[in-house]
């Protein structure tokens, strides 16, 4: 079926309209989850709020290039994405955090291709604007990021290790984030691995996982399709266990730090033991969804031992 096809057959069967569609390219709900990610270095570069500057034109820019990059990926990925749908992947799981209307409206027919280009470059405008206008260095790391996607894009058939490139572009994220406020130090090096980490262990590995059926039918090497579930499970968890520990180095107060272990044990260190015991695409589906959350909640942390002052 061609994509003009598509879009009618979509219409019909009472698909989501324009800003629905356009919503779920840009994975709406996990853009604006990241934007905590930023926010994060932020908080810890100041060690304190911004100022409304920063605030008026970092918010917009933030928003824009999470939205940019989940909708890159989209974009990139449509091919295969069509491919997927066929062999299975057009069922979303329960509750799925990636999915609010449709899952990959481009790749269904549900967006044209124009549409989806001008939706990336528009966002890109507005990312690369508000993030010049705060810092060239913060410009670069979002620039990093972008082409990291490319890279991580174009392995999706090669190697499962792109999982690695995804960590270091979540982990850029986070930089730039700080570079938008402050010189980058030695601390900000924990922020990276803690970010780098997470999305390694607590996202990707895990995601990949519950995709295992319609990935190894169309030839997208993973670490589950090419090492299993159960060894899947296990780096997932290694991985986020790394995270969790490196939590520990970032610049926070103590009883943020404490706070955030805390909620790091809920959201990622209980899912990952039952994910290892259960290693199912469901589970991986479940386990996904609470560590989607981690970096929202170490900025809740953050902001929670700037409140109460604790060294």
């Amino acid at each position: 079926m061609n994509a003009g096809a598509q879009r009618l057959a979509g219409r019909a069967a009472g698909q989501p309209g324009l800003p629905a569609a356009i919503f779920d390219l840009s994975r709406g709900k996990q853009a604006l989850l990241t934007i905590a990610q930023p926010a994060l270095g932020v908080l810890l570069a100041l060690g304190g709020l911004p100022g409304w500057r920063v605030v008026a034109i970092g918010l917009p820019a933030a928003c824009a290039a999470s939205f940019c990059l989940y909708a890159l990926n989209d974009l990139l990925d449509r091919k295969v994405d069509e491919r997927s749908l066929q062999a299975g992947k057009a069922v979303v799981p329960e509750h799925d955090i990636d999915t609010t209307f449709v899952r990959h409206p481009l790749a269904r027919g549900v967006l044209s291709l124009g549409v989806s280009v001008a939706w990336v470059g528009g966002l890109a405008v507005v990312a690369v604007a508000g993030t010049a206008a705060l810092s060239a260095t913060a410009l670069l790391f979002f620039a990093a990021a972008a082409v990291t996607q490319f890279v991580y894009c174009a392995l999706r058939s090669v190697t499962c290790w792109k999982t690695v490139l995804s960590g270091v572009m979540v982990g850029f994220g986070g930089l730039a984030g700080w570079a938008a406020v402050a010189p980058l130090r030695w601390s900000s090096l924990s922020l990276f691995a803690v970010l780098a980490l997470w999305e390694i262990g607590g996202r990707n590995i895990a995601n990949d996982l519950s995709d295992l059926d319609s990935d190894a039918r169309v030839g997208i090497r993973t670490v589950a399709s090419v090492y299993g579930p159960a060894a899947a499970a296990r780096a997932a968890a290694a991985v986020a266990g790394g995270c969790l520990a490196s939590t520990v180095l970032l610049p926070m107060p103590s009883v943020a730090v404490v706070l955030a272990l805390a909620l790091g044990a809920w959201s990622l260190a209980w899912p990952a033991v039952r994910l290892v015991r259960r290693p199912t695409p469901g589970q991986a589906a479940s386990y996904f969804n609470h560590g989607s959350l981690y970096p929202d909640l170490l900025l809740i942390a953050a902001l929670v031992g700037l409140a109460l002052g604790a060294g």
